[in-house]
Formats: C-alpha cells, structure tokens, sequence
C-alpha cells in the first residue's frame, strides 16, 4: 500500500489529544454559558428590585417563618 499507516501508540496519542481538547472546548463553553446565565439572573434580579437573601427562595422561606 502507498498510503499513510500510522503505528498503534501514535493513533493511541492523537486520540486521547483530540478527546482532551474536546472536553477542554465543552468544558469553556458550559463555564461560559454560567457566566452568562448568571449575569442574566442577576440582571433580572436587580430589575426587580430583589435584595440579595430575598432572591434565594430557601432562605426567604426561613426569613418568612422567622417573622411569624
């Protein structure tokens, strides 16, 4: 054969560089996605007017039964 054959610890060492790029790229794009998601929350959340523990409904539940 006149083509290309790549020996097996080569093939083996291209593999795992593309599988760890691939989770590098997906890794970046959901950390992004966070960042910008949480951004958006806390946009909403200043448009409403919300305080900080108020926004959290666990802790605005506890706050609500410390009232009573």
């Amino acid at each position: 054969m006149g083509g290309f054959e790549m020996e097996g610890m080569t093939y083996l060492a291209i593999a795992y560089l593309g599988m760890i790029l691939g989770l590098g790229i997906w890794t970046w794009t959901v950390v992004t996605r966070s960042r910008n998601l949480q951004l958006r929350i806390k946009a909403l959340e200043d448009s409403l007017g919300l305080e900080e523990f108020e926004s959290d409904i666990i802790t605005s539940e506890v706050n609500e039964s410390d009232k009573k």
